[in-house]
C-alpha cells in the first residue's frame, strides 16, 4: 500500500469520533496500520476545502494534521486528471473533491481511500486497480 487518504467523512469522524463510533473505529485501525507499516496518511488540500467551516471547529481538524496526517495538495496535473475522471464519468462540479481524491490516488501510485462515498470513488477509480476503496 503506497498511501492511505482520508475522504471528508473520514476526516470528520477522524477529527469527532463520537459522530459515528463505527467510522471512527475503521479509520483508527486504518491509522494504526499505517503507522505499523510507515505507510503516509494523506488529505488532499480538496477535502480540507469541503471540511473546513471557518468557524472555531476547525482546530480539531488541525489537531488531526498535527497528528502526522499530512494535506497534499492539488496541482494543475492532478486537476487535469481530476477534470478528466469527472468528464468520464459526466458528473457535475458537486463530485469535484471526490474526483480530486481519486485523482491523488493515481498521482500516488495507489491508496487506500478512507471514504463515507465509496460507490462514487470506486467508480471514479475503476481504472486503476491500485487504487482501493475503504466504506466507512
Amino acid at each position: 500500500m503506497t498511501a492511505i487518504l482520508l475522504d471528508t467523512r473520514a476526516l470528520e469522524v477522524f477529527a469527532d469520533p463520537k459522530a459515528d463510533m463505527r467510522a471512527a473505529r475503521i479509520v483508527r485501525d486504518l491509522l494504526a496500520l499505517a503507522a505499523r507499516t510507515g505507510t503516509p496518511v494523506r488529505v488532499p488540500t480538496a477535502v480540507l476545502a469541503e471540511a473546513y467551516r471557518g468557524i472555531a471547529a476547525d482546530a480539531v481538524i488541525d489537531r488531526v494534521l498535527g497528528n502526522g496526517v499530512r494535506p497534499i495538495t492539488l496541482g494543475q496535473s492532478m486537476a487535469r486528471q481530476t477534470g478528466r475522471l469527472k468528464h468520464r464519468d459526466k458528473l457535475d462540479s458537486c463530485h469535484t473533491v471526490d474526483a480530486a481524491v481519486v485523482a491523488t490516488a493515481i498521482r500516488l501510485g495507489g491508496a487506500v481511500i478512507a471514504t463515507g462515498d465509496p460507490d462514487d470513488l470506486r467508480s471514479l477509480a475503476r481504472e486503476h486497480p491500485n487504487v482501493r476503496v475503504q466504506s466507512l
